[in-house]
């Protein structure tokens, strides 16, 4: 058995040698994309600069069921994760979360005290497109795209009446792991259109790989605190008085609740999140204001909620102990952007843009209730604190067509955060009084981003740009506020910080049978925000802080190939190399990005019948852990599929996710990812 699974996967990466996993969109991914929701400089091109795309097949074929496994197909991404909080991250070009923002249908999408989200917790079923920017990103996206964006647009229907969706389980040697189910409903008529979603996603445990050794506080097989629920509904509404406007109405519920599985070894901490919650309401239009002016809108509204339980022990019962909490987070971010399009001046479009968003965060220690059953003490909650942001920016975009062959595409913006108010509970930063609400000094902070791109068409089908850009990213509220449980010493002066981007990109269609594309970048890093060691606490734990005193480059190359000779076969491949480097000082090391990434895959279809074979490949290479250079293994990871239909519009697919049942870590070693599971699914499209 073992000798038939390595020689399967040897025969893919072999073949899969000269191809891409970003295939071509299906004409039904394309036509079912909401236009109203993408961002893009040159909407007219299947190639948006440095932007990669995808669609909604792949998604289905490759079975990305949340936003980091669908990242994870992207050259240039890698995937990570915060184990302490079981939350799911990535990094862009060697860049986190936080320099890398996240949208829906263009609306921005994070905590904002935090200034990240898990995602995890965005499913993909409802997508039709992912979009993903690198280095020169339209200014149209707002602020703080120091390294580009990430923007999920959601379906829209094309049909007077369509079914779309999914339902299956998945299951491993430890039994049945968990269920998924998702529909999407949607009509279109001549003037409206009408779309409800509704995903659901229960996994009941995360099954630990056969090889993986048992540690401290984990036997292997079902992983300790490891279950997972997760609830989106959503409700799209639109309206096409003519050919030329659109008004849309879109509103979205996520619930969801997830443990945390402790470390396999080391401190542990006994956390949980019983209530994970987000809710959006965005208003989004497209008008024809005159002749060759449009004037593109939205109005949003984005609230966040969640629970996080520390406990005393492994009982997840009492929180008696000083460690043990209660904390609630509740926020919400309002804002919109208008933006005026015009082709009034000959072989130019130019696009105004103006945007504002406040962002309010509250949270608080809340209060436990006694319980004489259990032997749970009274609590005192804390006073509420709150954080607010004022956020606002102003550009301008210009697409100059010189001739034919060659576009010219530039962009100036200016950008603007002021704080409104910061408040803490507990001991002064600066007089070290205990048990009191204080409040940070307010600050601002502005800074200008510029671009400019050259956009050469020598052949039909083959694009070459080179573009420059200065991008900035301003201080999230927890960099410049967190005291970090006393371990750190708050900045309210913390600056943003920003990069020079250099990005050369080569794509091209051969035949409508091969693709290629091709990316070199470098990103000179300047005042960039690092924790800086200040002294240490009476127990030896170090003392933090943050700071503006960064220096560093993050250069690399892409590289995807993909060919499709004939309809019942297809493979490709994409490779990225990334080196960072701190200019300050060369031997300390970025942690939790890989050097190395690629993604291989192949499908055989069986002709005169809708079935296929799909096999695809994960590898990653080493990562350092620790800025002195203790590091992670690389891995490969294997997943195969076969998908037939049963009648018209019903598919039946049985794969396998991690076919070696590798054991593999992302950010340590006490956190073991999952092992071999399988999954059984219908789909449906009527």
């Amino acid at each position: 058995m073992k000798k038939i699974v390595f020689s399967v996967w040897f025969t893919v990466i072999c073949a899969a040698m000269t191809a891409t996993a970003q295939g071509v969109e299906s004409a039904d991914s394309v036509s079912g994309v909401y236009e109203l929701g993408t961002v893009e400089v040159w909407a007219n091109r299947s190639y948006n600069l440095s932007t990669d795309k995808i669609g909604s097949s792949e998604l289905q074929r490759f079975n990305r069921e949340n936003l980091q496994q669908a990242l994870s197909l992207l050259p240039g991404i890698s995937i990570s994760e915060a184990g302490g909080r079981n939350e799911g991250s990535f990094y862009l070009r060697g860049f986190n979360m936080l320099q890398t923002p996240i949208f829906y249908d263009g609306v921005p999408v994070y905590v904002p005290y935090d200034g990240n989200v898990d995602v995890n917790r965005f499913m993909t079923f409802d997508l039709s497109r992912i979009s993903v920017s690198k280095g020169f990103t339209s200014i149209l996206y707002g602020p703080n795209t120091l390294s580009g964006a990430i923007n999920m647009v959601s379906r829209k229907p094309v049909e007077k009446l369509e079914v779309r969706g999914t339902s299956g389980i998945k299951q491993s040697k430890d039994g049945l792991n968990g269920y998924h189910t998702a529909v999407n409903i949607g009509t279109k008529a001549e003037k409206y259109y009408f779309l409800g979603s509704l995903s659901f996603m229960d996994t009941r445990f995360i099954n630990l790989s056969a090889d993986m050794e048992p540690g401290d506080n984990e036997d292997g097989g079902k992983r300790e605190q490891s279950a997972m629920k997760d609830l989106k509904f959503s409700v799209k509404g639109g309206y096409t008085p003519n050919a030329t406007d659109e008004y849309s109405l879109n509103f979205i519920i996520q619930d969801a609740s997830k443990n945390i599985p402790p470390p396999t070894s080391g401190t542990v901490r006994f956390w949980d999140y019983p209530v994970y919650d987000k809710k959006s309401l965005y208003y989004r239009s497209k008008t024809k204001l005159a002749d060759k002016f449009f004037m593109n809108a939205v109005v949003f509204y984005d609230n966040y909620y969640n629970i996080l339980d520390s406990y005393d022990d492994n009982t997840y019962t009492l929180q008696n102990m000083k460690k043990a909490f209660h904390s609630i987070y509740d926020d919400y971010s309002l804002g919109g952007s208008v933006n005026i399009a015009t082709e009034f001046i000959p072989k130019h479009k130019l696009s105004v843009m103006l945007y504002e968003k406040y962002d309010s965060h509250k949270e608080q220690n809340g209060k436990i209730q006694e319980n004489s059953e259990t032997g749970q003490q009274p609590v005192e909650g804390e006073p509420i604190q709150k954080y607010l942001d004022n956020t606002m920016s102003a550009g301008v975009e210009d697409i100059f067509r010189l001739n034919e062959k060659m576009n010219l595409i530039g962009g100036l913006s200016y950008n603007y955060r002021k704080n409104i108010k910061a408040q803490e509970y507990g001991t002064h930063y600066l007089t070290g009084e205990k048990d009191v609400l204080y409040d940070f000094p307010a600050g601002s902070d502005g800074a200008f981003n510029y671009q400019l791109a050259v956009e050469y068409i020598p052949l039909p089908d083959h694009e070459i740009t080179l573009s420059a850009s200065r991008k900035s990213r301003f201080a999230s509220q927890k960099e410049r506020y967190s005291s970090a449980f006393g371990s750190q010493i708050p900045n309210p002066d913390l600056q943003s910080e920003f990069t020079w981007a250099f990005d050369l990109n080569y794509s091209a269609r051969i035949a409508s049978v091969i693709q290629i594309n091709l990316s070199l970048y470098r990103n000179n890093i300047d005042n960039a925000i690092y924790r800086v060691t200040q002294g240490m606490l009476d127990d030896g734990t170090p003392i933090y802080q943050n700071r503006n005193v960064g220096k560093s480059v993050f250069q690399g190359f892409e590289t995807a190939f993909g060919i499709q000779p004939v309809k019942w076969f297809n493979f490709g491949i994409h490779y990225s190399y990334l080196h960072m480097e701190n200019k300050e000082d060369k031997d300390l090391k970025y942690t939790n990005v890989p050097n190395h990434t690629m993604i291989a895959y192949t499908e055989f279809r069986l002709t005169g019948w809708d079935a296929y074979l799909h096999i695809d490949t994960e590898t990653n290479g080493k990562r350092f852990i620790t800025s002195d250079g203790e590091t992670l293994p690389g891995f490969t990871l294997a997943n195969a599929k076969v998908s037939s239909k049963i009648i018209k519009g019903l598919n039946m697919e049985v794969g396998v996710r991690n076919l070696l049942d590798k054991n593999y870590f992302l950010v340590s070693t006490s956190y073991p990812r999952e092992g071999r599971s399988f999954f059984t699914s219908l789909v449906y499209n009527f």
